[in-house]
């Protein structure tokens, strides 16, 4: 019988969302509730850092510390999760999805009571930047695993579309959420409810049908230890280029290292796969095309959605003046165009290549970049981008729909494990790429624009251009501090020229960053050339033998295939 098994029981009766039991058969269980339960997940798991985001000045004031200490728990979080992806991914594979997705929500409602209740910036670091870190390395990998052994044929795409929706609308509302609950009452509230959500979705999980696990796998914990140092060393050099600017050697350094152990460890888990042994993740899963290209493409979707996100909060704030809550209105007909695109557009795929539909959508979010840029100079409200952002949403959405079925659904199901930790790795990196490189673009732009206009002004005298230059040529991270000291021992009018060379310079940055992350748009629209061009099929031998009159009220259960090993029902039919 080999990959594909058929065996046929009693009792036919089936819903439009209905997930499958633990031996791959179609459960009683409705999977409306099941698609609740992992979209509950991801939703808190891709609210946390923009909550974290919007509260930072709260969070300097109630824990008596600086930004600095703030900005240095952001990046361990977002270094914690980069770092232990795979490996949550494999232990996903050793103790099953429902299990990892288990341990990784208690280990998450752990860090967010502790985050709420935090005394000190090092409990706060504790809580969120590890145990949450860790609790999202295990969760978000086995949300994509469970998704696959819960559904099969179209409510799969259904199901991997709406979770794509709801971790593209999730980054949209939470600056909406975190800045409401933080300016009516206490950033430490947000958590909280934070923990209560984990603890429903905890309760909600026995729902979920377990995926298969390999009975031989075992954790290899020098590949843990490499490919957490590797990640790690990556993630943090990117991370930092906004504190110490390009030109700083410790970046360098910690990108070249990062990059070695990171070459070293993926040499090693190949010669450990053809040896037959156990490895973090097994790279033989890249040789199927879902995986080869849709890896660059998810990466350089997730680097423009961040890089473009963080341009425009950050621009709404800085040069509109607009509060948290009105930013994250700003930014909410984006949220809404996803949620639409990805909620009805998922069963494009059956009819349409996904490949031409997530060719479209690039170059659709390369042209929102475009409408955004053209809007930013004459901005004066948030409404007066809104337009670029519900494109920018539309095609976050038509992509969400399509690309992580197409991926995890080209794999055979031994290798979901390993396919859905190189997709987590490839979320967080082109989120950290995204708003690392976005925010270092905006301040070399900033730089750079800043200082033309001191030294074109006809109103500053030159005296003040001479010590505004000395600050242009400090560490990127101590020049906002310095300027601010500068600026209230000069006269009104210098003051007044440099805050209108300072507005200029912004918008002229945002602008240009903008253009550019839309642009690399369209490296992921050259990638996703090399995608299957084939329509999505649900379990065609299944659905062929449902709908023949000769086997009335029976049920089918069924096993994925190997990609490319469908048999017919007379070769690999039984009955049991």
């Amino acid at each position: 019988m080999g990959n594909f098994q058929l065996r046929i029981r009693r009792n036919m009766e089936r819903s439009h969302f209905m997930p499958l039991n633990d031996n791959g058969a179609t459960s009683t269980k409705s999977g409306v509730p099941i698609l609740c339960t992992l979209g509950l997940g991801m939703f808190v798991y891709v609210i946390d850092t923009t909550i974290m985001r919007v509260s930072i000045s709260d969070l300097v004031v109630d824990l008596d510390t600086d930004i600095a200490q703030i900005n240095l728990a952001i990046t361990l979080y977002t270094l914690t999760m980069a770092a232990f992806m795979l490996t949550g991914a494999k232990l996903g594979d050793i103790w099953g999805a429902r299990r990892a997705f288990r341990i990784g929500l208690v280990i998450y409602a752990v860090g967010t009571v502790t985050t709420a209740a935090a005394p000190t910036v090092f409990w706060l670091i504790f809580g969120w930047s590890i145990l949450e870190g860790l609790g999202s390395a295990l969760i978000v990998p086995a949300i994509n695993t469970l998704i696959r052994s819960n559904f099969s044929g179209l409510q799969r795409a259904s199901a991997y579309g709406i979770i794509g929706g709801v971790a593209a609308a999730g980054a949209a509302v939470g600056p909406i959420i975190g800045g409401w609950i933080t300016t009516t009452y206490t950033w430490r509230l947000a958590f909280a409810i934070e923990a209560c959500i984990v603890a429903l979705v905890l309760a909600a999980s026995v729902l979920l049908v377990d995926s298969r696990r390999r009975s031989t796998a075992h954790l290899d914990l020098y590949g843990v230890l490499l490919s957490a140092a590797g990640l790690g060393l990556f993630v943090l050099s990117i991370v930092q280029i906004q504190a110490w600017g390009w030109g700083d050697w410790r970046v360098w350094s910690m990108l070249l290292v990062g990059l070695a152990i990171s070459a070293v460890f993926a040499g090693r888990a190949v010669r450990l796969e053809r040896a037959g042994q156990d490895t973090i993740v097994r790279f033989s899963v890249l040789r199927r095309r879902s995986m080869a290209a849709g890896v660059p493409v998810y990466l350089a979707q997730m680097f423009v959605m961040s890089g473009t996100m963080y341009v425009v909060t950050v621009f709404v704030q800085l040069v509109l003046g607009l509060d948290a809550l009105n930013t994250g209105l700003s930014v909410l007909p984006f949220s809404i165009a996803v949620m639409i695109a990805a909620a009805t557009t998922a069963k494009l795929g059956h009819y349409i290549s996904p490949k031409a539909i997530i060719q479209f959508a690039l170059l659709l979010l390369v042209g929102s970049g475009a409408m955004l840029a053209y809007a930013i100079p004459d901005a004066v409200k948030g409404g007066d981008i809104a337009f670029g952002m519900f494109v920018m949403g539309m095609a976050m959405g038509l992509i969400a729909a399509q690309l992580p079925n197409l991926m995890l659904g080209g794999v055979a199901t031994d290798e979901s494990s390993e396919a859905a930790g190189l997709q987590g790795t490839a979320q967080n990196l082109g989120m950290s790429l995204g708003t690392a490189m976005a925010g270092s673009v905006v301040f070399v732009m900033l730089t750079l624009g800043f200082a033309s206009g001191v030294a074109h002004s006809a109103v500053l005298p030159g005296d003040s251009k001479d010590r505004i230059e000395s600050i242009l040529a400090l560490d990127a991270d101590k020049v906002g501090t310095a300027m601010a000291v500068l600026l209230e021992s000069e006269e009104p009018e210098v003051r007044t020229e440099v805050k209108l060379i300072a507005k200029r310079a912004h918008t002229k940055a945002f602008q240009l960053t903008v253009v550019i992350m839309g642009l690399i748009g369209l490296l992921g629209y050259v990638f996703a050339f090399w995608l299957p061009n084939e329509k999505l099929s649900g379990d065609v031998v299944e659905e062929a033998v449902r709908s023949s009159q000769m086997i009335p009220k029976l049920q089918l259960e069924s096993t994925d295939p190997e990609p490319g090993q469908q048999r017919s029902c007379r070769e690999s039919c039984r009955v049991t």
